[in-house]
Formats: C-alpha cells, sequence, structure tokens
C-alpha cells in the first residue's frame, strides 16, 4: 500500500488558532511579553515588528492576518489613549468590522489593558466595550491569561453564556464535567477548560431577538426582561465603591423615610389617646401587620445589601494554599506535551471555580529544576502543597505522574499515573479534581 492511500485515511491536521497582538509602538515590550506567553501556549502569535511605517504589502499584508487571524488581542494603554492617530487604530477598525458578520456568541475581541487605563471614557470602538477586559500590567502573564490561552489553545471561539452573568454564579458541580461547546472537528475530551473569572468586569448581555411569529411573544418579555435586570445589575457593578455606597445608603435612607411619611399618623395618634383613656386600645387589621411585616424584612435585606456592598472590595483574598506546575513543562515528547497542556487547563479551570483566590500557578524555570528547589520557590509565596506532573522513566509506556507534594519537606503525598497513549482526558480531570478537594486517589 502506498504511503498516501495510508494517510488517507488519517484526520487532515487543523492548523493550530492564530492570535493578532495589536499595539502602539510605544508599548512594544509589553507585546513582546504578551507574545511570548501566548505561544507557550500553543498559539499562532501574528505579532508586527516593523518599526517603519512600510508600504503596500506590508499594509496588505496586515489586512490579510486580521482577516484570516483567529482571535484578535488589542493592547490598550495609556499610551493609544495619548495617540490621536495611528496604524494600531486602523487595526482596530478593521477588526470591528469583521466581527459585525460573526455570530454573538463568537469569541474574536479579547482586549488587554497592560496599565491603569479604565473602560469609562476609553478612545476605544464602542464593539471594545462589549466584551471582556482582561487586565495585565506591563503584559506579564497572570493565572487569567494562563487559563484563558489554554482554552484558546483548544481552539474554542465561544464566549461566556449569558447565563453566567447571573447575580449569584452558579457553583461548580460536585461530580461530573459541564458540557461545554466545541468546534467542529474537536473531540468531545478535548474541550478546554471553563473559562475563570478575569479582572476585569463582566461583558453587557447581548439583547435578546424578537421571534418572527407572534406565539413566543410571552418568551421574548420575560427575556427582555431578564436582560433590563442583568444590565443594571452589570451597571452597578461598574460604578466605583464609594457611588455603590452612597446609592445604597440611599435606598435606605428613603424606604424609612417613606414609612415614616404618613399623613394620617396625627390623626391615628389622636385616636389611639383617645380609646386608651376608655381603657381599651383598637387592634389593627390584619392586613395593616403583614404590610408592617414585609416592609420591616425589606429593611432588613435593604441594610444587609448595603452592608455586603460596603465590604465587598475590603476582604483581602486569602493566601494561595495550592499551587500548580504546568504539566508539560519537562515533556519532549508531542503527545505527552499535549496531553499534559490539556489535562493542566481542565483541572486548573475546576479550581480556580471551585477554590476562588486560593490556586496559583507556579513558574516551572528551569525543566530540569529539582522537586526541593520548585518546593522551595513555592514556599516563600506561602504556599503550602504543590502540584508536579513529569514523565515516570521507569513505566514500559510514556506515563505521566501527577504528585501532590509538602512544600515544608518535600514529602509525596499521593501520586496518581495516566499513559499518555490511552488515558482519557475526562476522567483524569474528575480524578485529580476529587483528589485535589480532599477525596482519596489511588497510589
Amino acid at each position: 500500500m502506498s504511503s498516501d492511500a495510508a494517510n488517507a485515511d488519517l484526520p487532515p491536521v487543523l492548523p493550530r488558532p492564530s492570535i493578532f497582538i495589536s499595539y502602539a509602538s510605544q508599548d512594544r515590550p509589553a507585546a513582546r511579553r504578551l507574545r511570548d506567553a501566548l505561544e507557550a501556549t500553543g498559539l499562532d502569535v501574528w505579532y508586527d515588528e516593523n518599526e517603519l511605517g512600510g508600504g503596500d504589502a506590508w499594509d496588505q499584508k496586515i489586512r490579510r492576518q486580521i482577516r484570516e487571524c483567529t482571535y484578535f488581542l488589542p493592547v490598550i494603554s495609556a499610551q493609544t489613549e495619548a495617540r490621536r492617530e495611528g496604524y494600531f487604530r486602523r487595526e482596530w477598525r478593521l477588526a470591528v468590522d469583521r466581527s459585525h458578520d460573526m455570530a454573538d456568541d463568537v469569541m474574536f475581541l479579547l482586549p488587554v489593558v497592560i496599565d491603569g487605563t479604565g473602560e469609562n471614557g476609553a478612545r476605544v470602538p464602542e464593539k471594545f466595550l462589549t466584551v471582556q477586559w482582561l487586565k495585565l500590567p506591563g503584559g506579564v502573564a497572570t493565572p487569567a491569561l494562563t487559563a484563558l490561552a489554554a482554552r484558546l489553545a483548544h481552539g474554542d471561539h465561544v464566549a461566556p453564556s449569558p447565563a453566567r452573568l447571573a447575580f449569584v454564579p452558579p457553583p461548580p458541580p460536585a461530580s461530573g464535567i459541564p458540557l461545554r461547546p466545541t468546534t467542529v472537528g474537536t473531540p468531545a475530551s478535548a474541550a478546554p477548560p471553563p473559562l475563570p473569572a478575569a479582572d476585569g468586569p463582566p461583558p453587557m448581555p447581548a439583547f435578546p431577538h424578537r421571534p418572527a411569529g407572534h406565539h413566543d411573544n410571552l418568551k421574548y418579555f420575560a427575556e427582555v426582561f431578564w436582560w433590563i435586570l442583568s444590565t443594571a445589575w452589570l451597571l452597578l457593578k461598574r460604578l466605583p465603591k464609594w457611588v455603590r455606597i452612597v446609592l445604597s445608603v440611599w435606598v435606605v435612607i428613603w424606604l424609612f423615610s417613606g414609612t415614616s411619611k404618613d399623613p394620617d399618623r396625627s390623626v391615628r395618634r389622636i385616636k389611639t389617646e383617645k380609646f386608651a383613656t376608655d381603657g381599651a386600645a383598637p387592634e389593627p387589621p390584619s392586613g395593616k401587620v403583614q404590610t408592617d411585616a414585609a416592609t420591616t424584612a425589606l429593611k432588613s435585606a435593604v441594610k444587609e445589601f448595603a452592608r455586603s456592598m460596603a465590604q465587598e472590595t475590603d476582604q483581602p483574598a486569602g493566601p494561595s494554599r495550592l499551587a500548580l506546575v504546568p504539566f508539560d513543562f519537562a515533556a519532549t515528547e508531542p503527545a505527552a506535551k499535549k496531553f499534559g497542556t490539556e489535562l493542566f487547563g481542565r483541572v486548573f479551570g475546576r479550581l480556580v471555580l471551585a477554590k476562588p483566590g486560593r490556586v496559583s500557578v507556579q513558574p516551572p524555570g528551569d525543566s530540569a529544576a529539582s522537586d526541593s528547589a520548585l518546593c522551595a520557590q513555592a514556599a516563600e509565596g506561602k504556599v503550602t502543597r504543590l502540584v508536579i506532573a513529569r514523565l515516570d522513566p521507569t513505566a514500559a509506556e510514556t506515563t505521566l505522574s501527577v504528585r501532590l507534594l509538602d512544600t515544608a519537606d518535600v514529602t509525596t503525598l499521593w501520586t496518581i499515573r495516566y499513559a499518555v497513549a490511552t488515558a482519557d482526558v475526562n476522567d483524569a480531570t474528575e480524578e485529580i479534581f476529587r483528589a485535589l478537594s480532599g477525596s482519596k486517589a489511588k497510589p
């Protein structure tokens, strides 16, 4: 059999997802750091290093890359705010024009702010304000960028659903992997991890589409009502802390003043005193008692809301107790590297949702770094548990050993081994997540 005939049965090799970084020339150092971080996750980064203005061929190349890239990452900073004009603004408009032909749930625009520039009044296209911004001071990679890049590397173009914008995010499932949309040609086992909470404000929900017929009007009105509530809540969350506190106090004062300003209060007092002189007081109507109880409950709820609003940003995040070293940092074989990258992204994504503020990523440094060196580095950051994955050289086949270490004495608390060729990523993710959540793991 010829090699062409043998290769005919193999699935086609899909190109790597590509991402175009658009930036002002003054932000080139930060853009380079972003490029290095994204390339490390397997993304094909398109990055312009041209110091000059270029010519027609250069302009056509940039336009073609924006037209063909999978994701578009504009770098927003004080430099872009100060520039009245620049080629990066042309790139931004070209990307926005392309996004108009995409579905509403497609994740394409990924704005990144590298300093203290805020969204309010930013000199960016209006389309940028409808998606979530990622804050990366100086272009340095963060755990949020690591998790997002792992998701992008697997070709997940679907943006977070409107259900993620509810008032209280749902808790992670007790067992099993939540279903996620996958791209064409990607098996379900290769679905990327859920997107963790980013540093920027959440995106605004899209306005519901009115159905063509009249039989779904009730559902449409319900969706509009929910959109109004969600939008109002997100707008409130975007306000500064002191503005939210003032609004909360004003609501409390308004409720109290509304119950005290009763035009018939003096009349009722006279009647009560009159009945009191006769030795008996009138019984309030049952409806009035229920109304007063409801008002009292409402006041208590508003007080609790104001108190929690005032303390919302004052609660310091607890120290990071658990850190994960990327599972593919010591792997050289392509299959082991791919398996380690996918497994790490899934496990880290679930842990971020289950333990917000308590999970971090440990930079691997040198691939030959010993366990003692990694634990010592983690202990400096107040990490007590460290997860490391390495290839097992004693196994007959390529095996990835995932271990949980105590950073104080570099002891192994448990070890889980997976054969790279036959292991199921779903089962491995569930097993590691349960082990790190306190459940028993196999030795």
